[in-house]
């Protein structure tokens, strides 16, 4: 296949981060995977997500609209300007092939591989298929999927894993963070806490409140990544005990640290955490579109990876039973992490990108 080959990841970093991942891949073997380019398309707001500041291709941005609310009834006229600029600068670019990693934002790429018949491939992040996914699917030449998806949904597709940026990946593939945790009671259990960018006041909130039990805190350190929006407010209520960090470009060293996660259960943060090897309590965002976090912490809780919470509080009290009850037997935590390990792909950037461009099924 001759011509340039475009990943239209835009809205949040859910999708941006695996587009990135597989722009690395394609990056390093274009000319292998039969393309003379390869591009990223995605919206002017994300010119400030860390992994577009240094991308391994160049970005193109775009400013198409969000659907919804006042803009519905004026949206076509909203949206065909820069419709029709994408179709000029993709034509000059020679696009051939289009990847959609889902959103409104990947909206304009996929038309216009529906439209010029383009090569399309869609993939799919979370247990439950997006919007994009659902009604673009049949257009699609082959679909990746992260994990598996809900039985309601019959869309064909190869089960893969969510592709990983370069600069995540562990050096070495094991759970060493989690071997010496059945060695004696008195060993310190390291717990990230993962909000996301933006943070999580439940999150921060039920963490705190469950330090307040004393044998929690004396066996647990803790370490919150906030957000920049929630740091402030976090650290005045923390006690000094308790490491509080608004942001981290590099999340390496803090997933080597760990030896359990609390966090939401976006995709993204779940393939992470799996490919170290990390138990997790996943307290899924209970507003996310289709409530698809909720089925994907269901999904890592069934297959012995991860314990969840649902809920729309910060209290503590299934928290609290969990780490009292892993107190200890921390030799659970080192079981889930194994099983953690088993759920992961950690080639699964290259993976994909071969299924759709080599693989004839």
């Amino acid at each position: 296949m001759n011509g340039s080959v475009l990943i239209a990841a835009g809205g949040t970093g859910g999708h941006i981060s695996p587009g990135v991942a597989l722009a690395e891949v394609l990056s390093e073997k274009t000319k292998h995977f039969g393309f003379e380019s390869v591009y990223i398309h995605s919206l002017l707001r994300n010119q400030n997500n860390p992994d577009l500041i240094n991308p391994p291709c160049q970005v193109l941005w775009h400013n198409i609209p969000q659907l919804g609310g006042f803009k519905t009834l004026i949206y076509p006229f909203l949206f065909i300007f820069p419709f029709l600029k994408t179709i000029i600068q993709f034509r000059k670019l020679k696009i051939e092939a289009v990847i959609g990693m889902g959103g409104y934002s990947s909206l304009p790429a996929i038309l216009y591989a529906i439209l010029f018949r383009k090569s399309l491939y869609l993939c799919e992040q979370n247990c439950v298929p997006g919007k994009i996914t659902r009604i673009f699917s049949k257009f699609a030449k082959k679909i990746a999927f992260s994990f598996p998806i809900v039985e309601e949904f019959k869309i064909p597709g190869k089960i893969i894993g969510n592709p990983i940026r370069k600069r995540v990946i562990p050096e070495h593939l094991n759970i060493r963070q989690n071997e010496n945790l059945h060695e004696g009671k008195k060993n310190t259990i390291n717990v990230l806490v993962l909000g996301g960018s933006q943070g999580a006041r439940q999150l921060n909130q039920m963490i705190l409140k469950a330090m307040e039990n004393s044998d929690i805190s004396s066996k647990y350190k803790f370490r919150l990544l906030t957000g920049t929006n929630l740091y402030d407010e976090t650290k005045k209520k923390a006690s000094d005990e308790t490491e509080i960090i608004s942001y981290a470009n590099d999340m390496k060293p803090n997933y080597e640290w760990a030896n359990l996660v609390v966090a939401r259960s976006g995709a993204g943060v779940i393939a992470e955490c799996l490919v170290f090897g990390l138990p997790m309590i996943l307290i899924p965002y209970p507003f996310a579109a289709d409530n698809h976090q909720k089925a994907n912490a269901n999904y890592l809780e069934k297959e012995g990876a991860a314990v969840s919470i649902h809920s729309t509080s910060d209290d503590p009290t299934s928290l609290v039973k969990y780490l009292l009850t892993w107190k200890d037997h921390s030799e659970v935590l080192r079981e889930m992490g194994h099983v953690s390990l088993a759920l992961s792909n950690v080639n699964a950037a290259y993976q994909t990108i071969s299924y759709f461009f080599t693989d004839p099924r």
